[in-house]
């Protein structure tokens, strides 16, 4: 009787029969970051309060003038908002978004250099399939995107790497990048403003990067999806120095500066040579950008709907970056943190409050977020750099709602330390 309680249920298969898994995608563990999203999930549809520091996303919607827009405009003309598209994207947008890049960064780029992608992930994963193939050398800053470490794993590429540390302001050794941009590196990747650290990179660390790519005869995949969330500073376009343009490839998004995460819409664009093989991947994997997404940020960038956005949304994520900053000052004074002038992200280094606790960071993300249902990314997902780091998002929550998480886990830290 007792083995029967033991049997294997009829409609599952025997193990010695299962269906293969590639080796390709089971290589990957789950991702904590996916991971303790779904938590604050779990934790809200139970009915906890809870406070999501976790996600990288505009903490405000898009402008009602642009939603007004395109749904008085879908309703006028339903067929051309929801067909297909080319696979390199509308050519209207792409004409925006040329004359966008010339209004912001002095840079002419026709229509013809620009691809429409479903997302800047997309576009990042372009760049690497186009300039790379496995065994390459690709060379980045450390932490980067978490995404960024998975993609370049599953595209087969080995890695060099610098770190960033909060005691210089993230800012990379120049003699670090020297050592480690060769003669055998396919691509540089930089992300300026950056996450997880929020920092602008420094003009001369560009330049050195836009210098050593020309002796080197690299490319430059360069992230500017921060480009426009800037509080103190400005964007630094790397195409100014030298003939970077003819070895550069630019990877952007929609989802920050006109706040429309969830339509995934993205673009690149560089020399033809690689715009051209973007197109063609675009056709293969997803056929076109989602198109409602393009209308939408047509009408952003044809209007002044986006400057009026920017505008208004600065001030307060600028608001919350310092009340977020603050918190930790008062709350958690070990901890070392740094005021980044970009962006959405704090990265404080919390090692002095993990070795108190005997924890890693991974490991006190979940406890935290299960004891106390504040939920914040542990830095050691974006490289070996982050170990022992937090990346806390400061624009999704209003100013009172920042202070009293970061209370709350100064208050888990502090009961957890009492218990030793």
């Amino acid at each position: 009787m007792g083995r029967e309680l033991f049997k294997p249920n009829i409609l599952d298969p025997p193990v010695v029969n299962m269906r293969k898994i590639s080796n390709r995608v089971n290589v990957f563990k789950p991702s904590p970051h996916r991971m303790l999203a779904a938590k604050a999930e779990e934790l809200a549809r139970a009915g906890r309060d809870v406070y999501n520091y976790s996600v990288g996303q505009p903490g405000l919607p898009p402008s009602s003038e642009l939603i007004d827009m395109l749904c008085t405009k879908a309703k006028e003309e339903p067929f051309v908002h929801f067909k297909y598209f080319s696979a390199s994207g509308m050519y209207s947008l792409k004409e925006a978004v040329s004359a966008d890049l010339k209004k912001y960064g002095g840079i002419d780029i026709p229509p013809s250099n620009i691809v429409i992608t479903t997302g800047g992930i997309e576009a990042f994963h372009f760049a690497l399939e186009i300039t790379t193939d496995p065994g390459d050398e690709v060379f980045l800053l450390d932490p980067s995107y978490s995404v960024y470490w998975d993609l370049l794993k599953f595209l087969g590429l080995k890695i060099r790497k610098c770190p960033q540390t909060v005691d210089t302001g993230f800012q990379p050794d120049e003699e670090c990048i020297k050592e480690n941009i060769t003669d055998k590196t396919s691509a540089v990747i930089m992300v300026s403003p950056d996450n997880p650290t929020s920092r602008i990179l420094d003009e001369k660390i560009l330049k050195l990067v836009a210098d050593l790519a020309a002796e080197k005869n690299t490319w430059i995949i360069y992230d500017e999806a921060y480009k426009h969330i800037i509080y103190e500073g400005e964007h630094i376009w790397i195409h100014k120095y030298g003939d970077t343009l003819n070895r550069l490839i630019s990877v952007n998004t929609f989802s920050k500066d006109i706040a429309i995460p969830g339509f995934r819409l993205g673009y690149i664009y560089g020399p033809k040579e690689v715009v051209t093989q973007a197109a063609k991947l675009k056709g293969i994997l997803s056929l076109t950008a989602p198109v409602p997404g393009q209308w939408m940020a047509y009408y952003a960038l044809t209007t002044d709907i986006k400057e009026k956005y920017l505008k208004y949304v600065l001030p307060i994520y600028k608001e919350r970056r310092d009340v977020a900053y603050e918190a930790f000052r008062r709350y958690l004074p070990e901890a070392k943190i740094w005021k980044p002038p970009a962006g959405m992200y704090l990265f404080p280094d919390m090692s002095y409050y993990l070795s108190r606790l005997g924890l890693n960071d991974i490991d006190f993300a979940f406890r935290l977020a299960e004891e106390k249902a504040v939920i914040m990314l542990p830095g050691s997902i974006f490289g070996e750099a982050g170990r022992n780091h937090l990346r806390v998002t400061f624009v999704t929550q209003e100013p009172e709602r920042l202070d009293k998480g970061i209370k709350l886990m100064a208050e888990f830290i502090e009961e957890k330390i009492n218990k030793i």
